[in-house]
């Protein structure tokens, strides 16, 4: 007897709708790709119970005669592709044709749909996968699909979904990213009744941020635009203020294709090395256009990755994009006092215009090519139905967000056409670009300028020096952190140029580790060496370190290596990174410390090794070095002002 058989329909169905919807959020997906493919210019989401009971789609775009709509629910059936070679130049951001057939086979699911110069439109009804009725109705062009009792015939996989406010979280998420990457695109949220969310969708990139994040995400972020190779990079780069305590504002698409990526994580790191501190993450916003061919959208199930032709490329445009950018910024710290009069809050001051954009340089340096480091989920916890903050790092990622083909960026700025509403659902009121208040502007340059001018007047526990600034300006440097920062840029100019210094120790330094460790420096040794290190075994755990590099102070060459090789070989780094801790630790000890008194013309040179930095504003562990506080602030403390 043959133990091999055919599933039947409905299990294959079934099976396929467990990988590509897992829960409300993908359906919410895959319904908003396919509008945006159908030409939509408005889409309306609205749900209820968090999508588990309703979920209903509603768009402006092209539409369906009778004989695609039932098609469309047919498994593999699709618009956007005829060959195999087509995935490979995709302009879509649908393609497998598995969406519609996935959703009925696990909900009961409505399709209405009408052609703009068709009489009357279209009514397909499924449940449970099978066909239920098609219908003419009469309604506006567009396609509206309605998603009813999501999982009432798995219940295996319905208990498997979170609380109702949870799964509602996730789809909003979901929608924001949309927003940011579909400026042409009027979204609506509307949940349990409520308008929750709305964009308008006027091909304004900053209107689009500014109506996810608000005002002040908006004056701290700062647009990019550069080119490479082919390779374009869009986005938004945000000021270290806005760091995260995760990656979870860390967005990336490609080709409008909403995706993860290793190798741009990787990027955004390295541009922002010295700028965070440990445990920070920058806040990005990435839109990355390249060739279609030099990527391959299908090797995720659910296309929440792309593999890239060439991934250095990739890692050398973001650097590059990010670094040029944030180059031009004065990052000071401007301080300001609560009204309370209680604990003061620091906040950075608005440093370039925002309509500054980046020019690529001239000769961009190859950036470094560092190991990317794995993304580490963190499983939700279980919370109250109260206002749960759902990070999109953890969304369980269904289907990405692609593609509209940016060769045809420039149809964007036609009008979109109007939105014909249906009976049942009031015009909204028409969205316009919001107007975002001026902030104080700063040119890198202009803060240099205003150090170098200002007049120093004293230290404050011969650790903080004291400037007045020609605009009559409070300014706070951190004696050490700026040395520090000094003596580090010297020490990674000396690397970069092979010039580092090896010293001998008069006595060696002995270091007791294990020997996966030891087997590690041996296989290291010649880099080690390169980085002026001599070292030699004593046996099975211990090694002696007799040279080391100039930099280093002979009373902490064991904790320094030790240090070294701990994040070199235990935490991912790479060598390059290990040296940048090595060296930043190298300065950190060399550095003059809080509490020593500086002469005048210590603190004036001092100060002119400051300026010349490329980044004066953060020591080399993320740690701010400049620090103002304005006229204003300080009479408002002491009343003078209201």
């Amino acid at each position: 007897m043959s133990r091999i058989h055919l599933l039947d329909a409905a299990t294959s169905n079934a099976i396929a709708a467990g990988e590509v919807i897992e829960r409300p959020m993908s359906i919410v997906k895959e319904l908003m790709e396919n509008s945006i493919d159908a030409g939509a210019t408005q889409i309306t989401i609205e749900i209820q119970d968090g999508g588990i009971t309703l979920i209903r789609v509603r768009d402006n775009g092209c539409g369906m005669d009778e004989e695609d709509a039932k098609n469309a629910f047919i498994c593999h059936a699709t618009s956007k592709i005829t060959t195999l070679d087509e995935l490979f130049s995709l302009h879509s951001m649908g393609f497998r044709g598995e969406a519609l057939a996935s959703i009925a086979a696990a909900s009961r699911v409505t399709l209405s749909t009408k052609e703009p110069l068709a009489e009357k439109g279209t009514c397909v009804r499924y449940e449970a996968g099978k066909f239920i009725s098609c219908d003419p109705i009469g309604m506006p062009s567009g396609t509206t699909v309605e998603v009813r009792d999501l999982f009432y015939n798995l219940p295996a996989r319905f208990k498997f979904l979170k609380k109702d406010q949870t799964e509602a979280n996730y789809i909003q998420v979901l929608i924001e990213r949309f927003i940011l990457c579909h400026t042409d695109v009027s979204f609506k949220f509307i949940k349990n009744g409520k308008t929750v969310l709305q964009s308008p969708g006027n091909c304004d990139a900053s209107s689009a941020l500014y109506s996810v994040y608000g005002k002040d995400i908006v004056s701290a972020c700062r647009p990019i635009e550069y080119n490479v190779d082919g390779i374009t990079v869009k986005g938004f780069a945000g000021l270290p203020r806005i760091s995260r305590a995760s990656r979870s504002e860390q967005i990336f698409f490609v080709n409008q294709r909403l995706i993860r990526s290793k190798t741009i994580t990787s990027a955004v790191d390295s541009a922002y090395t010295n700028m965070l501190m440990k445990g920070k993450y920058a806040f990005v916003i990435l839109d990355i256009y390249m060739p279609s061919q030099d990527l391959d959208v299908n090797v995720h199930p659910q296309k929440a990755e792309v593999r890239f032709s060439n991934e250095s490329a990739i890692y050398r445009a973001v650097y590059h994009a990010l670094s040029s950018t944030l180059a031009t910024e004065s990052m000071s710290i401007d301080y300001s006092f609560p009204s309370s009069g209680k604990e003061p809050v620091s906040a950075p001051v608005a440093s370039a215009p925002q309509s500054h954009v980046a020019a690529p340089a001239t000769a961009p340096v190859p950036a470094p090519i560092p190991a990317p480091t794995p993304v580490v989920k963190t499983p939700e916890i279980k919370k109250p139905d109260s206002a749960i903050k759902v990070p999109f790092s953890t969304i369980p990622f269904d289907e990405p967000s692609p593609a509209i083909a940016y060769e045809n960026k420039e149809t964007l700025s036609e009008p979109a056409p109007s939105y014909v509403v249906t009976p049942d659902e009031p015009k909204a009121p028409e969205l316009t670009q919001p107007q975002i208040p001026e902030t104080l502007i700063q040119t890198r340059e202009e803060s240099l300028h205003e150090l170098m001018a200002a007049r120093v007047i004293g230290t404050f526990c011969d650790t903080y020096i004291l400037m007045e600034s020609t605009d009559r300006t409070l300014l706070m440097v951190d004696q050490h952190a700026a040395h520090e920062k000094v003596l580090y840029e010297k020490l990674v100019a000396q690397e970069a140029e092979k010039k580092i210094v090896s010293q001998p120790l008069l006595s060696p330094a002995i270091v007791s580790m294990s020997r996966s460790d030891i087997s590690f420096i041996e296989e290291h040794s010649e880099e080690l060496e390169n980085l002026g290190f001599e070292i030699s075994s004593l046996g099975d755990s211990e090694m002696a370190i007799r040279s080391v590099p100039a930099q280093i102070d002979p009373n902490s060459v064991s904790s320094a290596f030790i240090e070294m090789v701990d994040e070199w070989m235990h935490q991912s780094k790479t060598r390059k990174d290990a040296l940048i801790l090595s060296l930043a630790t190298c300065a950190c000890k060399a550095a003059v410390k809080g509490h020593d008194k500086l002469h005048d013309i210590e603190i004036k040179g001092l100060l002119e090794d400051l300026s010349k930095l490329k980044d004066p504003y953060h020591c080399p562990h993320g740690r701010p070095i400049l620090i103002r506080i304005s006229e204003k602030e300080i009479e408002k403390q002491f009343k003078r002002i209201v």
